[in-house]
């Protein structure tokens, strides 16, 4: 016996659950064809919206990038690791989200996990959308806030109980785009709401940067709506990686001293930055554009229901959806099997992501096969 027993034990639980994941491995070039162990596939299963992670555009921009920097930041921005294509991308980004100023972080579970904390603490309060991303979760717990969960969408819930808080701070944290089930935020009424009740409004736009939006700006800017904060991912519709919080000159202030998972990494890669920007430009811009109608017209061939890329197939049962993934696999089509605890119990899904780089024939290959799984009427 040793004191790593417990993880056989662990691993063998979340077998016996079928919830046990172990993770693929990819090959070729990042796009829609791909090859995954081994197999030449057709995937479905990319956060690649537009078909920008191997764009030339963005491939030119990171090797001249390396050819100016290098490869790494070297340590945290706050030493020497802020170099100038960081603060490049920081501009660029700021007018993307038409905020003030926006700032860099590694990540998007850095972003949420580093804002949170900084926003509220333990004389305040978050609220906090049921079916928020796990970052925002972790971002709320480690704020050490009091936090109200609100039922999904559930904005009457929310107005009650923001009008019962006698919080020092109030704040109100959503996705725009759902990244499960592809929902969409009532953005209109959480701005309502959250002005009226004085409070502060946080909407992360990961699903919807790109996508949405005259020019892709995401959610906020199709609808017309102002945020208080705005947290957008540069590794999904982008094609590169890391995130950024935009807002006020004196929140991205107050994060450079406060926010422990910017202040306490080393910065990302240059190349990264400059990658990312060409991204931002290319979304701006006619190519942009056309990706965005491309992308929305595979959306409407796959479904009458859907308004973002993200179309879930619920099975429910979580080793019956595995079986479907390998089914499909089999088949040359690579769609991934989404279990607790990403997803609820007892709400498996196929979470179906679409790209604008998806040939109609690839689409409908997919229905076909879907079809021979007897998926149940009316999930899609």
């Amino acid at each position: 016996m040793t004191a790593l027993d417990f993880l056989d034990d662990e691993l063998h639980e979340l077998e016996r659950l079928g919830r046990l994941r172990e993770p693929r491995v990819v090959a070729g070039r990042q796009g829609t064809k791909v090859r995954i162990d081994g197999r030449d596939v057709v995937s479905f299963s990319s956060n690649d919206y537009l078909g920008l992670a191997s764009d030339g555009v963005l491939r030119e921009a990171a090797v001249a990038e390396i050819d100016r920097s290098g490869v790494g930041a070297g340590a945290s921005r706050l030493i020497v690791g802020n170099r100038e294509a960081h603060v490049e991308l920081e501009a660029v980004l700021a007018q993307h989200f038409r905020c003030e100023s926006a700032l860099l972080f590694n990540s998007g579970y850095a972003a949420n996990t580093g804002l949170l904390p900084v926003l509220a603490g333990e004389q305040d309060s978050i609220f906090s959308d049921r079916l928020n991303h796990a970052s925002l979760i972790d971002g709320c717990r480690l704020s050490r806030a009091r936090v109200e969960v609100f039922e999904h969408l559930d904005y009457e819930q929310l107005d009650e109980q923001l009008a019962r808080s006698s919080a020092r701070r109030k704040v109100v944290v959503t996705e725009s785009v759902f990244s499960m089930d592809g929902d969409r935020a009532g953005l209109a009424a959480l701005r309502e709401i959250t002005q009226r009740r004085d409070a502060i409004l946080v909407v992360d736009e990961a699903h919807a940067v790109g996508v949405l939006g005259p020019c892709g700006g995401g959610l906020l800017e199709e609808v017309g709506v102002d945020a208080d904060v705005v947290v957008g991912t540069l590794g999904k519709a982008v094609g590169a990686a890391g995130a950024c919080v935009a807002g006020s000159r004196a929140l991205t202030s107050l994060l450079w001293n406060r926010a422990r998972s910017l202040v306490f990494s080393t910065g990302i890669p240059p190349m990264v930055a400059s990658a990312a920007k060409a991204g931002i430009a290319l979304i701006r811009g006619p190519d942009g554009a056309s990706r965005r109608e491309s992308l929305a017209r595979n959306i409407a061939l796959f479904s009458s229901r859907q308004r973002s890329p993200i179309c879930p197939v619920h099975v429910g049962d979580d080793r019956e959806v595995m079986r479907w993934t390998s089914v499909l696999l089999e088949s040359g089509l690579f769609v991934q099997g989404i279990r607790p605890p990403t997803v609820p119990p007892g709400t498996s899904r196929l979470r179906i992501a679409l790209s604008s780089s998806h040939e109609p024939a690839e689409i409908a290959r997919l229905q076909v096969a879907l079809d021979m799984l007897t998926v149940p009427r009316g999930t899609r």
